[in-house]
């Protein structure tokens, strides 16, 4: 008999200990729930602003060295037709031939421009040969000004247009002091360039739960 009564009072131990422990855990499942709700509300929603934003849909976005040429110098690139406002560099290796282009201003155009080759110092023996073709593609201009109180980092920052093509911001933008944070009050300039995903009506950046768009001019 007491042998029963003592085996009884262990079954109703554990038993009361398992319904603790699930009890515990539940409670401690609500309390992180909880405080996930107060952190979350304590994070200020991003604000931010589209200043303004241009596109251009006749920019020379890429080239192509369609004759190396030989006997140039280090110099210059320029558009001979079309009055645009494309300008580039260009570098040679040990035979004068062209190798490399630096484009320093897209410009706009209805058609591709003839681009003339000019040497920073006199070219030498067979110069006049080199081409440089340009390839036309959109370029987008736009300011964005973090108005919000936090910082906000690049990662977590997309942008797109006509509501399509979505861009994780830190591949279309170069920061110009190596950061990837927007900081609270700075005006970010983004120069987006590329040969024809970009819509030709509308640039939105979403960061979070924010979008904000503008209407290209």
């Amino acid at each position: 008999m007491g042998a029963s009564v003592g085996i009884g009072g262990l079954i109703v131990g554990i038993s009361m200990l398992v319904v603790f422990s699930m009890a515990y855990q539940a409670i401690s499942s609500q309390i992180d729930s909880g405080l996930d709700r107060l952190e979350d509300a304590d994070e200020p929603i991003p604000t931010f602003t589209i200043d303004d934003a241009i596109l251009f849909d006749g920019a020379v976005v890429d080239y192509t060295i369609a004759t190396p040429g030989t006997g140039y110098t280090d110099g210059t690139l320029a558009s001979s037709t079309g009055g645009g406002g494309f300008a580039g560099e260009y570098t040679v290796d040990g035979s004068g031939a062209i190798i490399n282009v630096v484009i320093t201003s897209h410009g706009d155009y209805v058609s591709a421009p003839t681009l003339t080759i000019t040497c920073t110092t006199a070219c030498t023996g067979n110069s006049g040969t080199g081409s440089v073709v340009p390839t036309l593609g959109n370029a987008v201009y736009a300011n964005f000004t973090n108005t919000g109180s936090s910082t906000i980092d690049f990662d977590n920052m997309w942008v797109f247009t006509n509501g399509a093509n979505p861009a994780p911001f830190d591949t279309v933008y170069t920061s110009g002091i190596s950061s990837t944070n927007w900081f609270t009050g700075e005006t970010l300039f983004l120069q987006w360039v590329d040969t024809g995903t970009i819509g030709q009506d509308r640039i939105s950046m979403t960061v979070g739960s924010t979008t904000v768009g503008h209407n290209f001019s």
